[in-house]
């Protein structure tokens, strides 16, 4: 198969088996059972450190640089919608 920019040019064998590997891996995680619930807790606490760390950094600079205290409202919500959009990149569905 020749090498392509375009992902819609796969052969039906090459997309198969991407498949049947990926519903392999589904299922593996699924008999675990315990999981999802550790992906979840576990989610949740980075989530709080990386939100945690990024509203201490934003407050910092807030502070350096004399900002009005409605700034410090709107940099907090800011990191966290930007933890939130991080949540759905692909390493973290």
């Amino acid at each position: 198969m020749p090498s392509t920019d375009d992902d819609t040019a796969l052969d039906p064998e090459t997309e198969a088996a991407v498949r049947r590997v990926v519903r392999e891996e589904l299922q593996q995680q699924d008999a675990t059972g315990l999981g999802g619930v550790l992906r979840a807790i576990s989610q949740f606490g980075s989530g709080f450190v990386i939100g945690a760390i990024g509203i201490a950094t934003v407050g910092g600079m807030l502070i350096a640089i004399d900002a009005p205290p409605a700034a410090f409202g709107v940099g907090a919500v800011a990191v966290l919608l930007l933890i939130a959009y991080g949540w759905r990149l692909p390493p973290f569905r």
